[in-house]
Order: C-alpha cells, then sequence, then structure tokens
C-alpha cells in the first residue's frame, strides 16, 4: 500500500491521526443514522442463506386464510367461530393456544357469550393479545386489551412488533411496561424464556419462516385436518389474508404479521440471543485501521486489511449461528474510508512518480529536474541524441530501453554522479558542478569521443550522433536555462561542431520544443486539443454519409499547432496512444449522436503505426464502441499504405481482429508506398484511400487519372471500395464521378470543421449535396 506522502507542515503520525479520526466519525454517523441500511439489510441477508435452518415445528399457525373467507365469510367473523376454533385445537390436545384478533370492543351479545365460554373451558390454555397504540391526538399510549368478560378467562400477552426506520422487524420486546406493570411478549411467554420489560432481542432470520407448520382455519372448522399435528404444541390463531397486516422479512417477501411472533418465539427457543450493535465492530475496526494506517510495508498493510475484511464478512456468519448478532456497516465504512485515502495517496504517488520518468527507460524527466527547483546549481549541459528518431524508428520498440541505457551509460562519465534526465525525441540532461572552461570543454571532447563508437543494441551497431549544449548563467530560472541549453545543442549541430554555449536569441523557440510533449499531455486534458471532422461524400447520392476525423490543436499562446508537428512528436515518443484513445472517443461520440437522431452517417479515424502491434488496441476499440453504443461498421480505422505493407505478426493479427468485430478497415495514403497485388489481397480492407498528391494533378496529369483509374477498377475488382482525398476544384470532382469513384474528400466538397458546425449542416437538413 505504500506510505501517505507527507507534507512539509504535516507529520505522518498526525495526517494518520485525523483520517482515522474522520473515518470514525462517518462510521457513528452511519451506525447511529442506519445511513447504510440496505447493505446491512443485504448482509444479514446473505449471512442467513448461508447457516439457514428449519423451525422447530413446535409453534403450529392456524391461518384465517384467503380460503378459509372464501368458505366460510368475509372478515370479521363471528366470535363463536373463533371460540369454535379454540375448543377444537383443546380438544386436539394444543399445549396453548393464541387467539391473535382484537378483543378490545364488545361484540354480538350471543357470540361474546359463546366465545367467553370456549375460553372457560380452555382455561389456562389460551393467550390473547394486548397492543399499545398511539393516540394520534393526545400522543398517549392506548391499551388495546381484551374486555373483562375474556380477559377473566385468560392469560394476557403484548404482541406489538416493533417495525424500525426502514420498515424492516429487526428487533422483538421480551415485555412492554403496562400501567406499570410489566406485560410478556407471546415469544416470551411462547418460548418460557423472560427478559426485562423494555429489552429487545434481534429475531433470527435464518430460522426459515416457509418452515413454520400452518394449518388453514377452514380445515380446523370443516374436520378437514389431522388433529395430531397440533397435539402438545403451541397454536397461533391469526388472519394471514391478503388484507391482513404484511412486513418485510430479510430474505423474503411480505410476511403476515402473526409470523413474525412465531419467528421471534423460535429465536428464542434456539437460546438468548446477543445483540452486541454496531459500536464493537467499529472499535474493533478502528484498531484495524490504525494498525493499517502505521504500517510502512505494502505487503504487512495488505494482509492487515485483508484480515479485517475477512472478520466482519465471515465472521459474522459464525456468530450468528451462536446466536450473537452485530451490524457490520459502520466498521466496513471505518476500513474503508481508511483503505481509500491510502490507496488514493498511493495512487497520487504513482502518478507523480510515472510523471517524473520516462516510461521507457525509466530515467527521470524534465518534471522531475523541474520539481527540484532554483536549488539546482551548476552548469547545465544538454546533450542531443541527432539520429534518435531514425534510430527508434528503424528498431523495435522493445529494444528502445536497451537503447537508451547504453546511452546514459556513456554520458555517466561526463555526469560525474550528477543525475540524467531524459527528455523527448533523444535529448539527455544533467547538472555539472561549476568548473573551469578548459575542463569542460576537455570533459565534452571527451564525451563525444565515446560516442564515436557504436552502440551495440539486439545484435546491432547503432551509430549516434551526440551534440551538447552548456548553459552557465546562474541568475535565470532553472527551465530558462535548460531551454538555452538545448538551442546551443542545436546550433552546435547546424554549425557542425561538438558543442556550443547558449544564444538567448533562440531560448524561446528551445522551450518549445522541450515541452512540446508535456504540453500535449496538458492540452487535452484542458481541452485544447479538438476533433475537426472532413464530410465525406458517396458520389452515388451526393450525400455525406460520413467524415474522417482530425486532431487539431489550439495553444491558447502559440494558436494553431500543426498536426505535423505533434503527432509525429507523439509516435516518436511512444504517446500516440493517449492521443488516438481521446480523438477516437470523440468521434464515435459524435458519430452514435447523429445515427441516434436518425441520419446514417460513419466515422473515420487515423491509426497509427506505433499502435497496430498493441495488444491494447481491439480493447480501447472495443470500449469506445460500447461506451458510445455505436455500431462497429460505422466506424473506419485508417492505416496508411506503409504501415499495412508492414503488418506481420501482431500487427496484422490485430488487422483481422478489428475487421472481425465488424470494423471497417482503409489503406490510407494509398499509392505512396510499394503497393502489390497480393499484398491488396492480403490485408481485410474495405476500402483503397488514393493519397492526394496524385487527386491533385488529376485534371493536368493524364499519368495521374491513369493511375487513379487502374486504381479504382483494381479496387472494385476486389470488391473494395474507394476514396479519393484532396478534391479541391469542381473539374477534379467531375472525372472522379466519370471514373466512378465511391466516396471524395477535400475543400471543394467539405472543409474540416468543428463538431457544432457538422452538427449543424448534418440533422437541421438531413441532405447535403456535393459541389
Amino acid at each position: 500500500m505504500g506510505s501517505t506522502p507527507s507534507s512539509p507542515h504535516t507529520s505522518p503520525r498526525g495526517r494518520n491521526l485525523r483520517i482515522l479520526c474522520a473515518a470514525l466519525l462517518v462510521g457513528l454517523l452511519v451506525g447511529a443514522a442506519s445511513l447504510f441500511g440496505p447493505l446491512e439489510f443485504a448482509m444479514k441477508t446473505i449471512r442467513n442463506k448461508l447457516h439457514g435452518e428449519p423451525a422447530s415445528g413446535q409453534i403450529v399457525v392456524v391461518a384465517i386464510d384467503d380460503p378459509s373467507l372464501a368458505e366460510f365469510g368475509s372478515w370479521p367473523w363471528p366470535r363463536a367461530r373463533l371460540g369454535d376454533i379454540a375448543l377444537r385445537l383443546h380438544d386436539a390436545n394444543a399445549r396453548n393456544i393464541h387467539l391473535d384478533f382484537d378483543l378490545s370492543a364488545p361484540g354480538a351479545a350471543a357470540d361474546d357469550a359463546r366465545l367467553e365460554a370456549a375460553l372457560v373451558k380452555t382455561r389456562g390454555h389460551v393467550t390473547l393479545p394486548a397492543r399499545l397504540s398511539v393516540d394520534m391526538v393526545s400522543g398517549g399510549s392506548v391499551d388495546n386489551r381484551p374486555i373483562a368478560r375474556f380477559a377473566g378467562s385468560a392469560r394476557i400477552v403484548n404482541t406489538n412488533l416493533w417495525v424500525h426506520r426502514d420498515s424492516k422487524i429487526w428487533t422483538h420486546p421480551y415485555s412492554l411496561d403496562v400501567g406499570g406493570r410489566p406485560m410478556p411478549s407471546l415469544a416470551s411467554v411462547l418460548s418460557d424464556v423472560s427478559g426485562q420489560a423494555g429489552a429487545r432481542f434481534p429475531i433470527d432470520y435464518s430460522i426459515d419462516v416457509r418452515t413454520v407448520p400452518v394449518i388453514s382455519a377452514r380445515d380446523v372448522l370443516s374436520g378437514r385436518w389431522n388433529a395430531a399435528a397440533v397435539r402438545g404444541k403451541d397454536i397461533v390463531v391469526a388472519q394471514t389474508s391478503s388484507n391482513a397486516e404484511h412486513y418485510y422479512a430479510p430474505g423474503y417477501a411480505l410476511v403476515p404479521g402473526a409470523f413474525f411472533q412465531v419467528l421471534a418465539a423460535e429465536t428464542l427457543r434456539s437460546g438468548r440471543p446477543i445483540a452486541l450493535g454496531w459500536l464493537p465492530p467499529m472499535l474493533l475496526a478502528a484498531a484495524f485501521a490504525a494498525a493499517f494506517l502505521m504500517v510502512r510495508q505494502r505487503t504487512v498493510a495488505r494482509g492487515i486489511l485483508a484480515i479485517a475484511c475477512g472478520l466482519f464478512l465471515v465472521g459474522p456468519v459464525f456468530l450468528d449461528s451462536l446466536h450473537i448478532f452485530l451490524e457490520v456497516m459502520p466498521a466496513l465504512t471505518v476500513l474503508g474510508i481508511v483503505a481509500g485515502v491510502r490507496a488514493y495517496s498511493n495512487a497520487r504517488q504513482a502518478y507523480q512518480a510515472r510523471g517524473n520518468t520516462n516510461p521507457v527507460s525509466g530515467l527521470p524527466n524534465l518534471n522531475a529536474l523541474r520539481q527540484q527547483g532554483e536549488s539546482m546549481k551548476g552548469t547545465i549541459i544538454a546533450a542531443r541524441i541527432q539520429n534518435f528518431a531514425e534510430i527508434t524508428t528503424a528498431l523495435p520498440q522493445e529494444y528502445e530501453k536497451e537503447l537508451v541505457e547504453q546511452i546514459a551509460s556513456r554520458f555517466s562519465f561526463g555526469a560525474i554522479g550528477s543525475p540524467i534526465y531524459q527528455a523527448d525525441e533523444g535529448i539527455f540532461i544533467w547538472i555539472a558542478p561549476v568548473q573551469r572552461e578548459e575542463a569542460l570543454i576537455e570533459q565534452l571532447n571527451g564525451l563525444h569521443a565515446l560516442f564515436r563508437s557504436p552502440v551495440v543494441v539486439s545484435a546491432q551497431l547503432v551509430d549516434l550522433s551526440v551534440t551538447f549544449g552548456v548553459d552557465n548563467d546562474g541568475s535565470r530560472p532553472l527551465m530558462q536555462r535548460v531551454a538555452s541549453a538545448l538551442v546551443a545543442a542545436d546550433d552546435a549541430a547546424k554549425e557542425g561542431q561538438r558543442w556550443a554555449t547558449f544564444d538567448p536569441a533562440t531560448l524561446e523557440d528551445a522551450e518549445w520544443k522541450l515541452s512540446l510533449l508535456g504540453r500535449l499531455d496538458q492540452a487535452i486534458e484542458r481541452g485544447e486539443i479538438w476533433v475537426a471532422y472532413q464530410p465525406k461524400i458517396d458520389l452515388a447520392s451526393n450525400r455525406v454519409i460520413g467524415a474522417e476525423a482530425l486532431a487539431r490543436w489550439k495553444h491558447p499562446e502559440k494558436g494553431e499547432i500543426f498536426p505535423s508537428q505533434f503527432i509525429v512528436a507523439a509516435e516518436r515518443s511512444g504517446r500516440i496512444e493517449n492521443l488516438t484513445a481521446y480523438i477516437l472517443d470523440n468521434a464515435v461520440a459524435t458519430a452514435a449522436r447523429i445515427n441516434r437522431a436518425g441520419r446514417p452517417f460513419s466515422i473515420a479515424v487515423n491509426l497509427s503505426v506505433r499502435l497496430l502491434d498493441n495488444p491494447g488496441l481491439i480493447g480501447m476499440v472495443e470500449r469506445a464502441l460500447a461506451r458510445h453504443g455505436l455500431a462497429p461498421h460505422l466506424l473506419t480505422l485508417e492505416v496508411t499504405e506503409t504501415t499495412a505493407m508492414a503488418s506481420e505478426n501482431e500487427s496484422f493479427a490485430n488487422l483481422e481482429r478489428l475487421s472481425a468485430l465488424g470494423i471497417e478497415l482503409s489503406i490510407d495514403d494509398y499509392g505512396t508506398g510499394l503497393s502489390t497485388l497480393e499484398y491488396l489481397k492480403k490485408i481485410p480492407a474495405n476500402e483503397i484511400k488514393i493519397d492526394r498528391s496524385f487527386i491533385g494533378m488529376l485534371d493536368k496529369s493524364q499519368g495521374d487519372r491513369i493511375m487513379v483509374h487502374s486504381t479504382i477498377q483494381l479496387a472494385h475488382s476486389l470488391g473494395r471500395k474507394v476514396v479519393a482525398e484532396g478534391v479541391e476544384n469542381g473539374a477534379t470532382l467531375a472525372e472522379l464521378r466519370r471514373m466512378q469513384c465511391d466516396f471524395v474528400q477535400g475543400y471543394h466538397t467539405g472543409r474540416p470543421m468543428s463538431v457544432a458546425a457538422l452538427l449543424a449542416q448534418l440533422l437541421p437538413d438531413a441532405v447535403h449535396s456535393a459541389a
């Protein structure tokens, strides 16, 4: 997990203490306010399922259900009928009988007399309910107990259900204080387990409510029942029909209220439960969290976190089986907060580390040098490998690290222990101690002599051309001095010298070149990079059927940056993936939006040679399509002819995978490479895009007309479409139409435009004709 970075004013111990206190405060809030009640409910439900058990079978529900009401009439029934049920159960030798009905007011005299007679006959074996209710006017409690003629012949028990704020019944009282005297709950009487008045115990929902024996009152009244099923057992006679009171039980749907009385009694029959609540687990979690924050080693910290999470996720399952119940969401909240804060801190550290190192070589970069601040004093030396781009382009990408390591190893002889910082495009910088000019010149000449010998990379001899730039002016800011040293190195190369000193006149351009790629990453984040869309015209219908997405950069100070500047630099430095992902995501989003508006529209995105053999390419494309809901056939990926011609092994396999996904492939800049019919057949492309250098001369060059016409015929014979790019005038468009070219692009048919302009053109009019 690593440690949290400290600021100059905050010790790690103080910071960790604040994190722990904040986590505890949130945990207290979660526990006191039951903020994560649904999650706690879900976790308890899962635990109940893991160690579920059947009911004891000693408590039987005689249900006044919908079939009973259908046969014997709607509710309420005559009290004489309730007495009849009690007598039948008594005659069948039931142990105790509870009639769960409101008898707090007199009924028909004859019916009350018959029920009273039944209660007298079953004296000592019948309990009747009493409930406390709240008077909505006075706010006081009302004792709804049976009238005296019934209460004198039966035992009175409390049947209140404790409904929590989440509309669920988690706990049940042992007894309630009624009129200054404790009245036991039905669950307490049925289980013969008593407790302090007002005290509540958790209901064990691992007892499967579906296993509680149920007999329909209809069968009891009609004699269609097995009387032996109630012999020696406790009976709860209650209404369970669809219009009775129902509540949610964990793991089940709505359950009639009487079953909660039964489950509470079954809980007590299994042993007196212990409710620890949420505070003890949360305090234990705080101890784990403190240990987690104090430990510096990642492996140990992860182990502590894993043990704590396992304890609070698995431990309650074991405790539930022992009738010990607790709530773990506040504890998990504490652990989650400290783990999240530390994970964020580690991620920030990792991000900073990545931002301070070159992704290929691992050497510190200019960001790392910049963070050293003005404390770095000495002579700035910038070395540029003049042919670095050519070498890295020719070498397989996996050997670039080996190349840089050998370069840095040679520079280390002159750096004399100073760190070597690697910038983009073969730039290496270090800060040498201030020394006499003669000694510095001798040092640079010695380094230049070292580079006369080629380096060996992947068994190949590689010649390196290096020049040095020097800045000795310690009065200016550090990064300005770095930029000036780079300018001097470039000046040395132009003059054919080994080294040169700083010329202030070119400082601004040097700083821009030095930070171009770093600025590119920031430009993507700040929205300076935008996507221009050049319409693609179908010559058969004269309609805009798609567009090519083009990367554009509008710098707030330098204005428009040519794509050739930043795209080539991004490719050479291995940073093209981030730029491509950004352009792809925006382009796919735009195409999806237009298609959702009912306008068929495809989008084309250029694919760099650097990405073609990237294992993550397929996933990047699939995620973009899935994120915006665009059909694969509406996306065209353009690869240059040179790229396609060189596609072997993983590169060619990726082309095949993209084609298999239904994505269209286009060979871009066709005609500028060394195409063969074999390659055209092999590459799984759907279209060929003729390079603008041939289209631009179509109305002037007979040779270009022959080449373009033959290419169109060849492509059609292979079942592929043809796109002509660079259509600048009506004559060229007419000639392409005569040659039966499929699609065209160019300033004559549509200039690159912003997404707003594209949407304004397409969606209101729905039809756009080529000129």
